[in-house]
């Protein structure tokens, strides 16, 4: 199974909805798997502290995308 970590730009989000999934993440440990992650992701939604987005929009902005300009992701693959 897979796990990943945040990168060191998902270290500093520091504002709005995506401060609230880094904090999600960063307590899942230092590696965590993508079921872990969307569970997490999946608790902030029904808290409204997710925004408009849904668990699986932000796992893969997270992990392909990145920032919006910046376009650096913010979750990667962990070394075995």
């Amino acid at each position: 199974m897979a796990t990943y970590r945040l990168t060191q730009a998902g270290h500093e989000l520091n504002y709005g909805f995506r401060r609230h999934a880094r904090l999600a993440l960063e307590a899942l440990g230092p590696t965590f798997t993508k079921e872990q992650a969307l569970e997490k992701l999946s608790v902030l939604q029904d808290l409204g502290q997710l925004g408009k987005g849904t668990p699986k929009s932000f796992w893969r902005r997270f992990a392909c995308l990145g920032a919006h300009a910046k376009r650096k992701a913010f979750i990667e693959l962990a070394p075995h």
